[in-house]
């Protein structure tokens, strides 16, 4: 299903899950946007230690595991410390 849900708050914020916005998990793609208030706060830290950073999976930055790819990048703190040692 392709339909996507109006975000109360955020009136130009149209995504998949609502409950989403705000639960305190950054999800990146559309959720990490200013329209959606960059994930209802959820990201403002993850945005502000890898500004340039732009994945779909904020998450795996810093998990302990060294994604390689577009997470191992200087925007991105080498996967954000996870590849240092590769």
């Amino acid at each position: 299903d392709c339909e996507r849900n109006p975000v109360t708050n955020y009136t130009d914020c149209f995504v998949h899950n609502t409950s989403w916005i705000g639960n305190g998990y950054c999800h990146g793609g559309v959720y990490n946007t200013a329209a959606c208030g960059f994930d209802g706060g959820d990201c403002d830290v993850y945005n502000e230690k890898y500004p340039d950073c732009d994945v779909d999976y904020p998450e795996n930055i810093g998990d302990g595991r060294c994604d390689g790819g577009v997470h191992n990048t200087a925007a991105c703190g080498w996967d954000g410390g996870d590849c240092d040692l590769y």
